[in-house]
C-alpha cells in the first residue's frame, strides 16, 4: 500500500499523471493506493464543536476512484468523535480513517457514503 503521495501511483499505472492536493491549506495530505485498482485521498477536513457537545469532532471528506466498480471521483464523509485534543492526535485519527477506507477499497468494495466512528 502506498501512503501519503502527491503523484498518484494508481493514475501513473494507467498512463495518467495526477497530483493529489488537499482542497484547503488546513487539510493534511493523506492518501492511499494499491497502485493498481484504486486511490483514496483526504480532500477536505474541518474541526468543529457541535452545539451542546463537550468534545470536538472532525468531518473528513475522502475522494476515491475504484476501477473494478467503475467508480470515479466518488466521496465518503467520515465523522470522528471525539476529535483528538492535539494536532498530532487528530492527524493520527485521519490516518487511521484512511487505512480503514483503503482496506474496503483494496477488497474491491465500495465504501459507504458516510461513516461515524470513534478512534481512541
Amino acid at each position: 500500500m502506498k501512503r501519503n503521495f502527491t503523484v498518484c501511483p494508481h493514475c501513473a499505472a494507467t498512463g495518467k499523471q495526477r497530483l493529489i492536493r488537499p482542497a484547503t491549506p488546513r487539510t493534511p495530505l493523506i492518501s492511499r493506493s494499491d497502485s493498481r485498482s484504486f486511490h483514496l485521498f483526504l480532500e477536505e477536513s474541518n474541526v468543529s464543536r457541535p452545539s451542546g457537545a463537550t468534545d470536538q469532532e472532525v468531518a473528513a471528506l475522502f475522494r476515491y476512484d475504484l476501477d473494478p466498480a467503475g467508480e470515479k471521483s466518488e466521496s465518503t464523509l467520515v465523522t470522528i468523535r471525539p476529535a483528538g485534543a492535539t494536532g498530532e492526535r487528530m492527524l493520527a485519527q485521519l490516518e487511521q480513517s484512511a487505512d480503514r477506507l483503503a482496506a474496503v477499497l483494496e477488497k474491491g468494495d465500495r465504501p459507504q457514503k458516510t461513516y461515524s466512528w470513534r478512534i481512541d
